[in-house]
Formats: structure tokens, sequence, C-alpha cells
């Protein structure tokens, strides 16, 4: 990392901002843990930071407190003139301080007083020194010392820097439990911004105490869906048109600025929440559960800040329903202090329906924030109020879309050619000012459609879409939609099902070493096409079958074959023979564990703890675990040529991980060199923590399996494995 070349640079700093670029990210947290490193590498390290800042000074670099200027790793929880030297003569932007600054031993030392006072007399931002909070363990339930970090009641000593701020989901029981942790942690306890506690104990005291309110939403028009980003279903103009999970962050909508400021009057009681059961249009809608609503009397909802501009011809509406019939106002403040209220041009019923406000002598003005009024002329108790959207239009017409050159980039087949993915492009004249999203479609031969999902740019991936029966190629049709609402014109690409139709056969054995009498049961690996089997087993009992997954057994010594014939619905047959595959023997012999404690090569690893010896070593509470894209091997030398006939591998579950983590797909090579390699297993689909791969008994060496997919989901970064023999 810290070599230079002939004209001393840095080519790894080089590499960083490529990096950067390629992938789209802003800049890089380096965190310099090291040991045994001294004061030219720290001076390295830093001239490496000042040619990454040089070659593009747009990147951003953070530098976390651990290596000091004399190179030791010695985390100061503070800036001081160990550790300054790094965001000093145009190197880091800023610093991420150690977490124990809050800690009962340091505590009174007052380091982040400290850090601030050292920035100001050094000419560095104080904050552009982070705070660092360890959230990761206890989200809202993390003590801090906030006292250590406030300025008074109007500021900070540095800023904030949270590490796995993404607590709240992974600690979170189920969503209503993630959705509560967000609150309390961004906001606070009691779910509204203005509670603002100034106390120094040390429970979580929400973090928009700390940070002014910002909004996005400015210019003369504005639209949101409220959506999150995901679902459990897709709504279209308030009609559910589809019961497919999804998820796609880039869909998400402009959230309310304020979570929540609701103003009650009476005995008003108002409880927000995300609805994913109803929605106008995406995967959610907000709710507004009535707890109790007094009969005409307010409630009302601040959402917004915002810098909007009302444009002569404006027109603004929302997308509401209700279950029982409410009046709905818009509360508008405008720059100039004023605050209106507009009623809707009609009530809220349980359909969906779009409610508009009269915005047109405001015509000029501009909005600083935007919230709602709901009032029953009847008292209600518990009843739903959904918004599902928001828009201000600047009363200019919005140009229709059209679409051209829709085509499949690229495609792949699960094996049996039932389940595909399809990456789909297309041209589209739109541009930001009318575009809303790309909507994507399957065309049936019926004539109907079903949606598949939506897009925001000129490119869809169609995942594991099911092949229908006898449906040799599938349609797609994707719809512009504009900021309007309106569809403009579509285009549509085919893609064509290879041929499934032919049969073919394959099949193993629950095993192949037993004794005169045991049974051994075949195992039909035939595809989907084969609906008919025959079956040949040299000696046995019983000697054919047609039967799926036959149970046989023999009465002599010897080795045996066995050849299976699957058929399809037009008779069309597929042959396949594994000569000698069974070895019947007369007395029991027990089993041997060829690989315990044997020498093995792996490609990858992740550390010493979790390397390829781990795998072979007989406990259960160890593991070899390899990381990296591409298929990952290990390779076992049994010490001396032995008689193998069977595999047992430990996968993830068995070792106590989660069940997702089981080797999906693996293949099973023997040899007697080393170098030449015969396949004599191939598994695929495989769910269980424990598979026992048994194969036609042979004299081998070496075993190398190798992890096609490592695990059940579409990654390919982790491997766990443990054989025996």
């Amino acid at each position: 990392m810290l070599k230079k070349d002939e004209q001393g640079q840095y080519p790894f700093a080089s590499q960083m901002v490529k990096v950067a670029k390629t992938y789209g990210f802003e800049g890089w947290f380096i965190n310099e843990e090291t040991q045994g490193l001294n004061a030219d590498d720290a001076a390295n390290m830093k001239a490496l930071i000042q040619q990454v800042k040089k070659e593009d000074s747009s990147l951003q670099i953070m530098w976390y407190d651990a290596m000091t200027k004399d190179g030791k790793v010695d985390w100061k929880n503070q800036l001081n003139d160990q550790n300054a030297t790094f965001v000093q003569d145009k190197a880091a932007d800023a610093m991420f301080l150690n977490f124990w600054w809050t800690q009962n031993n340091l505590a009174d030392q007052k380091l982040l007083e400290k850090s601030n006072l050292y920035a100001k007399n050094h000419n560095i931002d104080p904050y552009n020194i982070y705070a660092g909070i360890d959230v990761q363990a206890k989200d809202v339930q993390t003590p801090v010392k906030w006292n250590i970090l406030e300025k008074g009641n109007q500021a900070t000593q540095t800023s904030i820097g949270l590490y796995a701020a993404s607590a709240t989901y992974t600690n979170a029981s189920n969503w209503d439990d993630f959705q509560n942790r967000e609150s309390a942690f961004w906001v606070n306890q009691k779910a509204d911004p203005r509670q603002v506690d100034y106390s120094v104990n040390e429970s979580w005291t929400g973090l928009s105490k700390y940070v002014l309110e910002k909004s996005a939403i400015s210019g003369n028009e504005f639209n949101t869906n409220f959506n999150l980003g995901n679902g459990y279903n897709y709504f279209k103009a308030g009609q559910k048109i589809s019961e497919m999970d999804w998820n796609d962050r880039s869909l998400a909508g402009i959230l309310p600025s304020y979570r929540w400021i609701i103003d009650n009057e009476g005995k008003n009681k108002i409880s927000p929440s995300f609805d994913f059961a109803n929605a106008y249009n995406g995967g959610n809608s907000l709710k507004f559960m009535a707890e109790h609503l007094d009969a005409r009397k307010s409630s009302n909802i601040t959402l917004f800040a915002s810098d909007l501009k009302i444009d002569k011809g404006a027109k603004f509406s929302v997308s509401m329903r209700s279950d029982q019939a409410i009046k709905v106002s818009a509360i508008l403040e405008l720059a100039n202090g004023q605050k209106v209220s507009i009623t809707g041009d009609k009530s809220l019923t349980e359909n969906w329906s779009e409610i508009s406000f009269d915005v047109k002598k405001f015509e000029g003005q501009t909005i600083k924030k935007i919230g709602l009024s709901i009032k029953s002329d009847q008292a209600m108790d518990f009843k739903a109020i959904n918004l599902g959207e928001m828009t201000l239009t600047n009363g200019q017409k919005v140009a229709p879309i059209t679409l051209s050159d829709a085509k499949v980039t690229d495609e792949a087949f699960e094996e049996e050619g039932t389940v595909g993915g399809f990456r789909l492009s297309w041209k589209s004249d739109a541009t930001k000012n009318n575009l809303s999203t790309y909507e994507i479609y399957q065309l049936n031969d019926d004539g109907s459609k079903e949606f598949l999902g939506v897009s925001n740019i000129n490119a869809f991936f169609v995942n594991a879409l099911k092949r229908g029966k006898n449906i040799n190629s599938t349609k797609f049709e994707i719809v512009p939609i504009n900021k309007a609402g309106e569809s403009g014109h579509s285009v549509t690409t085919s893609v064509k099902w290879p041929d499934n139709s032919l049969a073919k056969a394959a099949f193993v054995a629950d095993k192949t070493l037993v004794t005169i009498g045991e049974k051994v049961t075949l195992m039909n690996q035939s595809n989907l096409a084969s609906v008919k089997y025959k079956w040949e087993i040299d000696g046995a009992s019983p000697a054919t079958s047609t039967e799926k997954n036959p149970q046989v057994s023999f009465d002599k010594a010897g080795s045996y074959s066995v050849k299976l014939t699957a058929i399809n619905e037009k008779g069309q047959e597929d042959s396949v023979t594994q000569t000698e595959l069974i070895t019947v023997i007369d007395q029991p012999v027990e089993l041997t564990n060829f690989a315990l404690n044997q020498s093995v090569q792996v490609d990858s690893f992740t550390n010493e703890s979790e390397s390829g010896p781990k795998a072979v070593d007989g406990k259960l509470n160890t593991k070899w675990c390899a990381v990296g894209p591409g298929k990952h091997n290990i390779t076992i030398d049994l010490g001396k040529s032995e008689k193998i006939n069977q595999v047992l591998i430990d996968h993830a579950q068995k070792g106590g991980e989660s069940p997702d983590m089981n080797t999906s797909d693996h293949t099973i090579e023997i040899s007697k060199d080393n170098q030449n390699w015969t396949e004599v297993v191939n598994v695929k689909k495989n769910k269980l923590g424990e598979t026992k791969d048994s194969f036609k008994q042979t004299e081998a060496r070496y075993v190398r399996i190798t992890a096609i997919k490592p695990t059940q989901g579409a990654d390919t970064l982790f491997v766990y494995m443990k054989y025996k023999y």
C-alpha cells in the first residue's frame, strides 16, 4: 500500500481514486490499525492521502483515530498533537474519534472539549472531527454521556460519528420493533422532534436534538408517494397489481421531515405509522390511526419543511382514503410568515380519491412548511386514515414519453429451463422534468398481462421468472409513466426459452458399499420432462423396476451395474448406465474417516482460525471459511491411496450457522496423483446441513471438493464445510 514507484508516487493512491470513480462512491474511510509500523510509515500514509486528494480533490477521506504520528496504534479518543497531522496539510478531510471518550475512566477529562479547542487553535474545523459512538450492540440502549458532547444548549463540541447505525434493523425482532427503534434512535423516545430534553444522563436522547431539519423539497413542483423503497405488494392508483415482495431503494419517495409533529384538539389521539397493506402508488402509504377523534375537533399534522414556489396555474393535491368520512385541509406556512388553511374539494371516503386544494390566491408565494388537518363531523374511534400521495404541479403540461429499441441484453436459465433471469434495456426520450417511472409487464398469450416491476432508469432485471407450461417464448412490455401519471408509447421485446421437452436420465445411490441383503435406495435425479422410468439392476432383487426411487438388495457378493431409462410424454427416451456402481460384500466393515487431520490445500481462507485444516479436524465448532468471488475448493491428501465410496460434508447449519449458509452446489473429484482428476459427484440445490454423497468405490489418494454456489442466496462470498470419508 505504501510502496512508491520510480517517480516517488504511490500507485495504490491512484488505484483508490480509480476505484472510487468507477463505482461512484464519494471517498474512503481509512482505519489503520496494523501493529509494528513506525514514524516513516505514518509519514508515508499521510503522503498517500495527500496524493489521493491531489488527484481528485472531490473525494472525501475520513481518518480513524488509531495510528499516531509515530506509527503506533494508540487510540487517543480526542484530537491532539499525536494524531492531528492526518487532518492537516491537505491530508484527510475529517477524523472519526475512537469510542472511549464517553467511558467512566475518561469522562472527567472532557476529551471532546479539548478536541474542540485544539481544532480551533490549529485552524481545523471542529465539526470535521466526529465523536465516535458504537451502537452496533445496543442501538437505542447505548449509554452515552451526552453532556460531554454538548456545548451549552445550542451546539456540540464536535460532530457525531455513528458506527453501525443499521443496528436498529439488525437488532429488531420484527418490523414494528424496527420502526420503533428507528424513531427512538433518530428522533427521540417520544417520537416528536419538538421534545428536546437537555438532560445529562446516559439514556439515548435521539439525534434530532442535534440536527437542524433540512429538506429536499424546493423549486416549483413536488411529488411523493411516501414509499420506503420496499413492499410486500405493489399498488397503482390504489389498486393492488402485484403480491410479490420487492426491494428497490431508488424508488423510495420523499418522507416527512417531521416524524411526528401532531397537534390535537380536544381528546383527539392520532398514531402515525407506515401501512404496507394499503397504498396508493408503490409499496406503502402513511397511516394515521385515529384512536379517537372528537366531533368537529381538528388534528393538525406537520409533514414537510420546504422551499416551494407556487407558480401561476399551480395545483396542489393529495391522494387519501379513510375508514370513515373525514374532512381534510392543507396547512401551509408561507415565507412571509402567513399560515393558511385550505379546505379540500371533497371529503375522504373508504375509496382512494384525489383531494385538491385551491392555491390560486397564493400564486407567487413560497411554501416553507406543509401539513394537513383532519376533522370529522362525528366522533370516531380506531379508524384508519391513509395518505398515499402528495403533489404540487407548476401548471405546465407534462410531455408524454416515447420508448424504442427494447431488447433482452442478457439471459440466464436454471438447469431445467423452467426459471430464467433477464436483463432488459430500452431507449427513451424522457427527461428528468417529465419522467416518473417505467412499468414492466409480462404479456400472456390470452391477452392478459402481469406486472413485474418498476424502474426509474432505462434498464430492468427480471429475476427468477417462472416458465408456464408449454410456453416457448415470453414477451415483455415496458410502459413509460410521466409525472402527470400518464402512460406514454410502450415497447415490447421477447425471449425464447430453451427446449426442455427431452428426457434426461440421472441418478445416484444412497450407498454403494453394502452387505448381502442390505437395502440400497436408487434416487432418481432425472429432469422434469421425464415422466416414466425403467430401471435395470444387475444381480438385484428386483432386477427391474418402473418406480421412481426403487429399493433393491443383492444376494451375492460382487460389483453390479445400474441402468436407468427416462421417458418423456412423447415416449422419447434417454438412458444412463453406471458400471459396477454397487459393491456387495459378505460381512459388514467399519467405515473409516480417511480425511481426519490430513494435509489440505485451499484456494482461500478468512484467517487462521477458519483455515483449511479446520475442515478435517473432526470438530463441529471449527470450520473452513473462504471469501472472495468465484468458486472455492479444498484438496485433501489422504496420505496414501485408499478405497473410498462416500463423502460426508457438514455444512454451515451443522456448525450452528443459519441454514441459508448451507452450500447449494458442489462437486467432488478424486485423483491418484493430484494431476488427473475424475468427477464423481455433482450436487445441485442442496439445502441440507449434512450431505452424504456416495459413488462407485474407487482407489484414490486425493479428494477435491469445489463449492460452485457457496450459499442458498445469490452471493459467492462464504463457504463453510467439514469433511469425512
